[in-house]
């Protein structure tokens, strides 16, 4: 019963802030450290996170309001409607209002041995309830986000709306990531604040949290889902997988080899003398002109059928002959030496 009540109590909108009452007090030492949490979390708000929340609620809003109409059935723009409206309460709940006003009532001067006025433990507790609020807020933000980005995954891997998927995706996760961030922040501001409840001064006939109410102790921060998974994975057994046998394409063919494969025959090689090679002296190409001749020569043995045992050129293609010889007649007439050259280098090569 009493989680159901407080559950409704953080969660009322129009809850009323209690009237800001001073009482002095002997020892306000403690108000130093309720000073310096609060201020540190102000600061914290003025980081650049906090605009680029904003600006990513902005843009989700209206990426929703563009497609209401096309995406209006599908389950997970019913989830994306209720991050919108998460975030929107979020903005009215206005929280760094509510601790810069509960900061200005705390006493300027803190020591233990220094009395001084102290706000009451209603406006404590007033601000404790924002923080759930604020706190419970980006959790249900946080599950929006899980919910929706699951469904919107499955539209991208079926391609559908591509690009407005693919910008909502990114919107969706960058939300999380600095909500969660937020969320955490909130949730180590209340537990650093809430052993101070006991030391503010209460007024027994105003009281703001009712009788069967108790808030929490602590608040349990947000873990990323990545961060959740890798935890997940890394705390998982780890399974050693036995690396298979290598089989190589030689016992792969002994392995595949049928009993009947044949006899493997040796050739014997013809002695030098039956297979006799053509010799020819290169330095018989002196000149240009017996290049020439040498040219005349071979093309017309390369034309008998068959072709003479005579015939140095019998072994080079066709048309690697006519190439020699028709770069020989191009270039001969504009540089002799470097043709002759060319030509006899040929010949060496083939023969």
């Amino acid at each position: 019963m009493a989680g159901s009540e407080i559950s409704c109590f953080w969660n009322d909108f129009q809850l009323k802030r209690p009237p800001l009452v001073t009482l002095q007090v002997e020892d306000t030492g403690f108000a130093k450290n309720v000073f310096v949490l609060i201020n540190r979390y102000m600061q914290q708000l003025s980081e650049p996170d906090t605009e680029e929340f904003d600006h990513t609620a902005a843009l989700i809003g209206r990426l929703m309001a563009r497609r209401k109409n096309s995406f209006r059935n599908m389950p997970g723009f019913r989830v994306l409607c209720k991050l919108n409206s998460a975030l929107c309460r979020l903005l009215r709940l206005d929280l760094p209002r509510e601790l810069e006003h509960f900061r200005g009532a705390l006493p300027d001067v803190c020591d233990g041995d220094t009395a001084g006025a102290m706000p009451t433990r209603s406006s404590f507790e007033y601000i404790l309830v924002r923080l759930l609020g604020f706190y419970h807020l980006h959790a249900r933000i946080h599950e929006c986000c899980v919910t929706a980005a699951r469904y919107f995954t499955q539209l991208l891997r079926n391609t559908f709306f591509m690009e407005t998927i693919t910008l909502l995706i990114a919107a969706i996760a960058k939300i999380n990531k600095l909500s969660t961030i937020q969320a955490n922040r909130s949730a180590g501001l209340y537990n650093k604040l809430r052993p101070h409840c006991v030391k503010f001064p209460q007024v027994e006939r105003h009281k703001f949290v009712p009788e069967n109410c108790e808030l929490p102790a602590q608040l349990q921060r947000i873990i990323a889902t990545t961060q959740k998974q890798t935890e997940d994975n890394a705390s998982a057994p780890a399974v050693m997988f036995k690396s298979p046998a290598v089989v190589t394409r030689v016992e792969k063919a002994k392995l595949e080899a049928k009993s009947d494969v044949g006899t493997v025959i040796a050739r014997e090689e013809l002695p030098l003398a039956q297979n006799p090679k053509t010799e020819f002296n290169v330095d018989a190409l002196r000149s240009v002109e017996d290049a020439k001749r040498f040219i005349a020569r071979e093309t017309k043995a390369r034309k008998q059928s068959p072709v003479p045992k005579s015939c140095v050129t019998k072994a080079i293609p066709k048309h690697e002959w006519l190439g020699a010889q028709t770069l020989f007649h191009r270039t001969v007439s504009k540089d002799p030496v470097k043709s002759l050259s060319i030509f006899r280098k040929f010949i060496i090569s083939k023969i």
